[in-house]
């Protein structure tokens, strides 16, 4: 198995590029960890959740007061990449085949149509080819609906003067690696390390705090000093844990626990420059960008499911219960200055994140800039999401 590139300068090995080779070479002999990332086999038939049931439209709150006009446009991107996928070919290799959202095949009919279909008759489009499903009543007692964002942040193309923390491209050989399941070095192993010149980070920035919310995200937009916009998307992961920096200042006594939000988090390691990197490194999960050239600013960032999100229509999903693709409908409450006010949207699953895990569980992506962020951040809702599968497929 070839190795990961080295990671040099002036002739010396990093310490960095010997984690990284030694990780692929432990996986070629047979050290092997969970992956989930790189071409995976389909994972075996889904039975689903016992409990099920099938209810009317009228049972969802707010259906007839949604626009579900958007909720098409969105499920169009997705429908593009479902229509050419073999009859018996999961919606979502990762998720399987079978159980309440079937095969490729069930779906396809209805995407051929919702692809000629106009917005403005997308209500009767999801009420002719869709049944909405509710879940068993033990899951909704840890529903939780969180919120994300495309952040935008101040960097530049070379390293110099303020721009410190650099935004980083996957190594060579890592998707050789992560398909044999090997474990890779921390977040602070990696920022410890040195870089080749082929290796140079895609974009430098001047706030490590910037660095850190973005992994956290997983997209962005940088302004360079000359005022273009270069935008980032989500690479790959090495597969480290995850860990909540929030949950680690709760514990230590920081923030409390009904205060903790994406910015008293960030306030806080912004007050404690001291502190901040050692907790920042807590959360071990690293992540690596990719450059997207070409992009209109009007489209949001391209998700898992390799299209681009729509804000308040795209959810991130556990994608061990719902694959990529699915449609769903979520009746929760957002939160404004003025107080919280409902939620309640069709929705299509184009995303996933490694603190996405349950049934009743979803992160719903808001936009990019500022105000995005500022939902994004307060948002901790309870709530229920249902799931709407093609006629035949319902229970």
């Amino acid at each position: 198995m070839g190795g990961v590139a080295g990671l040099k300068q002036g002739g010396r090995l990093s310490a960095l590029s010997v984690l990284f080779a030694a990780a692929l070479a432990l996986g070629g002999c047979g050290t092997m960890q969970g992956s989930d990332s790189g071409v995976r086999p389909a994972q075996p038939a889904q039975a689903g959740p016992s409990g099920l049931h099938a209810i009317s439209f009228s049972d969802l709150p707010g259906w007839a007061a949604d626009n579900q006009g958007a909720a098409l446009l969105s499920f169009k991107r997705s429908c593009a990449r479902i229509v050419k996928l073999g009859a018996a070919d999961p919606l979502d290799r990762k998720t399987g085949s079978g159980g309440i959202y079937g095969e490729a095949g069930d779906w396809q009919p209805a995407c051929r149509a919702a692809l000629d279909t106009d917005p403005a008759a997308a209500r009767a489009f999801f009420e002719r080819w869709f049944t909405p499903v509710r879940f068993p009543s033990e899951s909704r007692a840890d529903a939780l609906f969180t919120g994300y964002y495309e952040p935008v942040m101040r960097g530049s193309l070379t390293r110099h003067g303020a721009y410190q923390t650099p935004i980083l491209r996957p190594p060579r050989g890592f998707a050789e690696a992560r398909r044999a399941g090997v474990v890779f070095p921390t977040r602070a192993q990696i920022e410890a390390g040195d870089y080749d010149a082929d290796r140079q980070p895609i974009v430098w920035l001047d706030n490590p705090v910037d660095a850190f919310f973005l992994h956290v995200q997983g997209s962005g937009r940088v302004t360079l000093e000359n005022g273009e916009t270069v935008r980032l998307a989500f690479a790959g992961k090495t597969g480290r844990p995850y860990t909540s920096i929030g949950k680690v200042l709760i514990d230590r006594g920081a923030i409390a626990r009904e205060d903790v939000s994406m910015q008293t988090i960030r306030a806080w390691l912004e007050a404690h420059p001291d502190q901040a990197k050692g907790v920042m490194d807590m959360n071990e999960s690293y992540i690596f960008f990719r450059r997207l050239d070409g992009v209109s600013a009007d489209l949001g960032p391209v998700g898992a499911g390799r299209v681009h999100l729509t804000p308040g229509r795209s959810i991130a999903v556990d994608r061990s219960y719902h694959p990529l693709g699915s449609l769903f409908y979520l009746a929760t409450s957002y939160p404004t200055p003025g107080g919280e006010k409902p939620l309640d949207h069709l929705m299509v699953a184009q995303d996933t994140g490694s603190a996405i895990l349950g049934l009743q569980r979803a992160d719903i992506f808001f936009g990019s800039g500022d105000r995005a962020g500022w939902v994004a951040g307060h948002m901790k809702s309870h709530g229920e999401l249902f799931a709407l599968v093609p006629k035949d497929l319902a229970p």
